[in-house]
């Protein structure tokens, strides 16, 4: 049986963390870790390698747009979605210019979610 995709979560939101992990889960992928801030996401990045990162825009220290920019640097073909807020769609279509393969609107629906990750896994 082959491994499921693994997921990294980044969000500064601890609840949105433990709601978005079980939606992971449910749509058939292991998170592989979690990061409060961009910082710690590329950290993690490195690490873990995981099959998928979403990587929420908005986080103390580091933001989303600068640990993109860094995730791709060590890896070019890396999978990032973007997680955002409503009005943010500046900042989605400049990250989709950067690299990122998607991007999520919170609140994050499941569907949408699992129709996101499933796209850009077989991608």
């Amino acid at each position: 049986m082959s491994a499921r995709p693994t997921v990294l979560l980044c969000d500064d939101s601890r609840a949105l963390r433990m709601l978005t992990a079980q939606q992971i889960d449910a749509c058939g992928y292991d998170l592989a870790g979690e990061a409060e801030n961009g910082a710690r996401a590329v950290e993690q990045y490195q690490a873990l390698r995981p099959s998928v990162v979403l990587l929420d825009l908005v986080m103390p220290q580091v933001d989303g747009k600068e640990a993109l920019r860094r995730i791709l640097e060590l890896d070019p073909d890396a999978r990032v979605v973007v997680l955002s807020s409503l009005g943010a769609q500046n900042d989605i279509e400049q990250c989709l210019r950067m690299g990122a393969r998607s991007y999520l609107q919170k609140p994050i629906d499941r569907d949408t979610l699992a129709r996101v990750l499933a796209d850009v896994v077989a991608a």
